[in-house]
C-alpha cells in the first residue's frame, strides 16, 4: 500500500512540475510578444529603425540634424540620399485597430521629396502572414499617409518601398503590439 501511495505521489509531483513548465514557457512567450500574460494588455516594444535584417539602427548625426527631436509613435532613418520618417497613430498601436501610417521624406537637407511612389509591407517575422501591403498617398510636403490595421498581437517589421525614378528602396522599422 505504501508503494501505490508514493507511486501516486510522484506521478502527482511530476505533472504538476509539467504543468508548471508550460506554463512558463507560455508567459515567457506571451512576455517575449508584448503582451502580459493572462489577458493582460502588457508592455509595447518600441518603435525601431533597424536594417532589413532587423538589427536597430541608432539614429545619426544626417538624421537628427534634419528631423531634430522625433515625437513618442515616431522614428526615421537614412536610406541612400533621404531621410524616411515613420509615424503610427494611435501609438502605441493595438492589434485589430486601424492604425495611420505618416511617411514623411526628404533629402539629407531637410528638402520634402514629392516625387515618390510608396508602399508599406507589412509582416510579422518570426511566422508568416499574408500580403498586407498598403499603397501610401501623397498628401503634400514629403507627406505620404496610409491606413491599415496589424492583425494580431506580435512583433511587426513595417517595410517602407520607396520607388523614385525607376529606382526602389526600403526602409525597415520594428514594433510590437
Amino acid at each position: 500500500m505504501a508503494k501505490k501511495t508514493m507511486s501516486g505521489v510522484v506521478v502527482v509531483v511530476v505533472l504538476a512540475l509539467i504543468a508548471f513548465a508550460v506554463f512558463a514557457m507560455s508567459m515567457r512567450r506571451s512576455h517575449m510578444m508584448g503582451g502580459g500574460g493572462m489577458g493582460g494588455s502588457g508592455s509595447q516594444l518600441e518603435l525601431v529603425a533597424v536594417s532589413a535584417d532587423g538589427a536597430p539602427i541608432p539614429s545619426s548625426a544626417d538624421v537628427t540634424s534634419v528631423t531634430g527631436e522625433l515625437p513618442q509613435g515616431t522614428v526615421a532613418q537614412k536610406s541612400g540620399e533621404m531621410i524616411v520618417s515613420l509615424t503610427l497613430n494611435p501609438y502605441p498601436a493595438k492589434a485589430g485597430a486601424p492604425s495611420e501610417f505618416d511617411v514623411k521624406l526628404t533629402d539629407l537637407t531637410g528638402k520634402s521629396i514629392d516625387d515618390a511612389t510608396i508602399t508599406l509591407d507589412l509582416t510579422m517575422p518570426s511566422m508568416w502572414m499574408p500580403p498586407n501591403q498598403p499603397a501610401m498617398e501623397s498628401a503634400s510636403d514629403g507627406k505620404y499617409q496610409a491606413t491599415a490595421p496589424f492583425t494580431m498581437r506580435g512583433e511587426w517589421r513595417i517595410e517602407v518601398i520607396i520607388t523614385r525614378g525607376g529606382e526602389k528602396q526600403s526602409a525597415f522599422f520594428d514594433v510590437g503590439l
